[in-house]
């Protein structure tokens, strides 16, 4: 299909959305819709190793219904890439639109069945998340059978059953599973509010068809996981065990070795202060739907993120963690405190000071996944302080330390990055609507490519526009400035922006998944709008 015809028909979807709010109300339903638009004009730019692709323009369109009537509710994505913005997908993608992740709903009290595309999780996604993030790629949505049925209040039971979506395909391979969690302290009939206590579990199996020599080969892989969940006052702790049988694929060289994870958080909450920690050890836990496939982030169908603390530093995100499925141990604290307002500290506005310890490494045996190595693969000390001077001005501080291992994160290079940052930013209102913030930052490194400085600029005024500018500059190995400048308009439901610079080459993350974004300079248009009846 020709992608100017793709382009159009994904438009007009867009922009009918006034019709589509009209037959709602004919039908006495709810509607929902949104529609979001990313879109890249590529030029050419050999110093920073941007390759000029066959077709410069990427675009990326999502357009989302969902009706509501009574206890019924169904929907449907339009999806269209005409073709893929780069890195968007980690294989050469043709232009092409479809519509997916189809569904009807009946949900009753105690009882709900979807049939078609759905998204689920089963406790922490160690064993089994279908889910969708734009922004690195990912839709694993389920072709199926999704129910839930809760027999009392202190019991709830998901079954599912389907296979999952490989872009625009399905997989050949198939997922059933079932879960369930139980409320102790409700099963028990406990009067006390303080003290709540449940324990879950789920089994997830894949099947999918062997036709090779190996007559030991798995056709099908058991994934198990039990969890518990503490609450008590202001203190929780909860906990899941995960074990995946012999799971041989592409990604972890046919290894038959039993997949295994633990995973421990406790936190703690009072007033003005607060503490979470989490600890998380794994070994052999990638549990994707296709053997064969070689690209961790296409079709998965568990979920494993990188719990590490998520930055919003330009210099920082240079050197982002990508959990190690093959094995890891570690996990990190975070400890925040805010000094009131009239305290010696705090003074007339408050102070907030928020810290970080993140650290993973080496399994010491693979047969123990408590073990510790010698290895060490990823750390981050850092510390936050932001402070209100005044009705107008606000400022914040950032340090930090890391260290990063090339080899096992990026598969490339030797030496270890250790690196110190330093960031400091500051917001200020003049008046209601109208501010202008800015951020600078500076990352000191010996290592890799060298140092890095950046900064950022944003002005919001009372009208809908904003205008920002950043630069992102490695000096002493490459001297690039990696800019952007541009503005955004908002209406309402409606956001529209326009940026024109250049994009580093590296890991892109989002919520500790990540995937790699090849360099690119060029224009970037992004539209999104949603709508209620």
């Amino acid at each position: 299909m020709n992608k100017k015809f793709l382009f159009a028909g994904v438009m007009s979807l867009a922009f009918s959305i006034s019709k589509a709010q009209t037959i709602a109300s004919m039908l006495k339903g709810h509607l929902n819709g949104s529609f979001e638009s990313y879109n890249q004009y590529y030029m050419s730019d050999t110093s920073i190793g941007a390759i000029l692709p066959s077709d410069r323009f990427g675009s990326n369109n999502f357009f989302k219904l969902d009706y509501n009537y009574g206890d019924f509710t169904a929907g449907m994505q339009l999806e269209a890439y005409l073709p893929p913005v780069l890195g968007f997908y980690p294989f050469p993608v043709e232009a092409q639109a479809k519509i997916v992740n189809k569904y009807f709903r009946y949900k009753k009290e105690r009882f709900t069945i979807q049939i078609g595309d759905f998204y689920e999780q089963f406790g922490s996604g160690l064993t089994f998340r279908a889910f969708e993030n734009r922004q690195i790629g990912i839709n694993n949505a389920v072709e199926g059978v999704n129910v839930h049925v809760k027999p009392a209040d202190y019991i709830q039971i998901k079954a599912i059953y389907g296979r999952t979506r490989k872009l625009f395909e399905y997989s050949k391979s198939l997922v059933r599973g079932a879960d369930a969690e139980l409320d102790l302290t409700k099963m028990l009939n406990s009067q006390s509010d303080d003290l709540v206590i449940s324990v879950g579990g789920s089994a997830v199996s894949k099947y999918q068809e062997y036709t090779g020599p190996d007559e030991s080969f798995p056709t099908k892989v058991n994934a198990y996981a039990s969890r518990f969940d503490v609450q008590y006052r202001d203190f929780n702790i909860d906990g899941e065990l995960v074990y995946i049988s012999p799971n041989p694929q592409l990604v972890n060289l046919d290894s038959k070795d039993i997949g295994r994870a633990f995973l421990l958080n406790a936190g703690y909450a009072t007033g003005n202060f607060g503490m979470n920690a989490t600890f998380r050890s794994l070994y052999n836990l990638n549990f994707g739907n296709d053997r064969n496939e070689e690209f961790l982030t296409v079709a998965p169908i568990n979920f494993l993120p990188a719990l590490t603390k998520q930055h919003d530093y330009l210099t920082s995100n240079i050197y982002v963690y990508a959990a190690q499925f093959k094995g890891e141990t570690g996990g990190q604290v975070d400890v925040f405190y805010n000094f009131p307002a009239g305290s010696a500290l705090g003074g007339k506005y408050g102070t907030k000071i928020s810290a970080n310890y993140s650290n993973y490494g080496s399994l010491d045996s693979t047969n123990n996944i408590l073990s510790v190595g010698k290895k060490n693969y990823f750390t981050d000390a850092n510390m936050e302080i932001k402070k209100k001077w005044s009705k107008k001005w606000e400022t914040t501080l950032g340090l930090q330390y890391m260290m990063y291992n090339t080899g096992i994160i990026r598969s490339s290079g030797s030496a270890n990055v250790y690196a110190n940052v330093i960031a400091f930013g500051g917001l200020y209102k003049w008046a209601p609507k109208k501010s202008v913030r800015f951020k600078l930052e500076h990352l000191n490194t010996a290592t890799d490519d060298g140092s890095w400085a950046s900064a950022l600029a944003e002005i919001s005024f009372s009208s809908p526009f904003m205008f920002f500018v950043t630069d992102l500059y490695n000096y002493g190995k490459t001297d690039i400035h990696y800019y952007n400048v541009g503005a955004s308009y908002t209406k309402d439901a409606t956001r529209f922006s326009l940026s024109y610079g250049k994009q580093r080459p590296g890991l892109f993350c989002a919520g500790g998944v990540c995937r790699f974004v090849p360099a690119s300079h060029g224009l970037t248009a992004t539209l999104t709008t949603s709508f209620a009846n």
